[in-house]
């Protein structure tokens, strides 16, 4: 399929803007979200720390001492692994008078105040087990079933093991996603009393999911301004170089197309004629192609006189060949001819199977015409003879290979109808004797076909015909002595 340099133009740079575009894309989302998460995470933790320093640390100290007490005395216990199960309910239940302490009531209220005014999603606080690698929760400020129940606990997660090292550190700031809340940041800033001894952790998580809407509200902003920066600066790229390459270019083809149409002049300037004069590859290209024509035009003379000397000795040479294969006399082969078709069919026997036969035929009273009317009439003879062999084997080349005998090599359907031919042969001479009985004219024929079990060569076939057409010729004489 043909691609117009226009076409590839126009793709080759829909391609480059559309790469341009997506890599600016791509780095313009890398940049707002690496911006827009430490944004976030420097907000969160200083939002985390303020509430760490004034939280009431007598009341988280008091709720936290009733959870561990039950907590440290329960044999049993149950993660939130189980949530639901009886096991579970069982468990937490333990620590449903914790609900009705004023404090436990305070704290949870203070933090739910926090919740509510949607600076963080979840918030909570939190007491580490280290010896078992658990986090034990003291006050859910979520509502009805989704909150989590004094005394139950989660297992530790890879954040959590942050605080067996550095506790004063907190829990690690934990970008994860959320099937309820999409994108959400999850830390914990230790709560320390006046002693410096830390009561627990204050954790809180914060949704991305409305920032990163805005995010994404803005990348398809700057998406649609960059495909239309693409879309402006492809049409101008397309304007530039059709201007400045594809109509020279297609000048230049033009001119190329139409050089040998226009006359029959051997001299041609169109080329030349173009004027184009651009300093840059095209007009390298026009000024090659100019010179380009000036030595065809010093060439073309030359051709010519070769080109006629060519078709002059090509006819000679034909006549010549025509000469030497062709009877003078009755127009068809001769016997030089019949030498090459017998090399020819020499080699295709060698090569592989195939398929002939020859018919050899031969005048009879030949000598005879000649003595009472004439050479004359005799070669009247020939030639009448020749024109019926050609009229009933006319699928099949002809040789005259003697004074009076013709040889037929049968190929195609004369092969196949051989013996109905050979009866058209006979009736045909007897046809035409009738019509010139004075002179007594008649001919034998002899036919084989070739056998690859019994011929070597074209030469087997040919003596074999020849013997037959022989047998022939004297069963006709002795028919006619009788």
């Amino acid at each position: 399929m043909r691609i117009s340099l226009r076409l590839k133009t126009v793709i080759m740079i829909f391609i480059f803007t559309a790469v341009l575009c997506v890599a600016s894309i791509i780095g313009t989302n890398i940049a707002l979200t690496s911006i827009i998460r430490q944004q976030f995470i420097d907000k969160a933790e200083s939002l985390a720390n303020a509430m760490t320093e004034i939280i009431d640390k007598n009341q988280v100290r008091h709720v936290r001492d009733e959870v561990m007490q039950i907590y440290n005395r329960t044999e049993e216990k149950v993660s939130n692994e189980e949530w639901g199960s009886e096991e579970h309910t069982a468990y937490v239940n333990l620590y449903s008078d914790i609900l009705t302490m004023d404090d436990f009531i305070l704290l949870q209220n203070w933090l739910r105040a926090i919740q509510d005014q949607g600076r963080f999603e979840y918030i909570y606080i939190m007491v580490p087990d280290n010896d078992n690698a658990r986090m034990i929760y003291v006050v859910d400020a979520s509502y009805d079933e989704e909150m989590c129940m004094p005394g139950s606990f989660d297992l530790f997660t890879e954040n959590d093991y942050a605080v067996l090292e550095h506790p004063m550190d907190g829990l690690p700031v934990d970008i994860v996603e959320t099937e309820n809340y999409g994108w959400t940041v999850a830390l914990g800033k230790p709560i320390v009393d006046e002693n410096g001894q830390i009561l627990g952790y204050f954790c809180a998580d914060s949704s991305m999911t409305k920032i990163t809407k805005i995010k994404n509200d803005y990348l398809l902003i700057i998406a649609a301004i960059l495909v239309g920066f693409a879309v402006l600066t492809g049409i101008l790229g397309v304007v530039l170089v059709d201007r400045f390459v594809i109509r020279p270019v297609n000048i230049l083809s033009k001119a190329s197309i139409e050089y040998c149409s226009e006359d029959n002049k051997n001299e041609r300037h169109k080329f030349r004629d173009l004027q184009i004069h651009s300093r840059d590859e095209i007009g390298d290209l026009s000024t090659s192609m100019v010179q380009m024509e000036k030595d065809i035009n010093d060439h073309v003379a030359t051709l010519i006189k070769t080109a006629n000397e060519l078709i002059e000795a090509r006819e000679k040479e034909e006549e010549l060949m025509k000469a030497a294969n062709v009877d003078a006399l009755t127009q068809v082969r001769n016997k030089r001819a019949f030498v090459s078709a017998e090399e020819e069919l020499d080699r295709r026997i060698k090569a592989g199977p195939v398929r002939f036969g020859v018919v050899v035929v031969d005048m009879n009273n030949l000598k005879t015409i000649n003595d009472t009317y004439g050479h004359e009439k005799g070669d009247e003879a020939i030639r009448d003879l020749c024109g019926i062999i050609c009229s009933t084997f006319m699928h099949s080349p002809v040789f005259r290979i003697g004074g009076d005998e013709f040889v037929v090599v049968l190929e195609k359907s004369d092969l196949d109808n051989r013996e109905a031919l050979i009866g058209e042969f006979y009736e045909a001479v007897a046809r035409e004797e009738k019509k010139k009985s004075w002179r007594g004219m008649s001919a034998a024929l002899g036919c084989r076909v070739y056998d690859p079990d019994t011929d070597n060569n074209f030469m087997d076939v040919f003596k074999a015909a020849d013997a037959e057409m022989y047998r022939t010729k004297v069963r006709m004489k002795g028919s006619a002595a009788r």
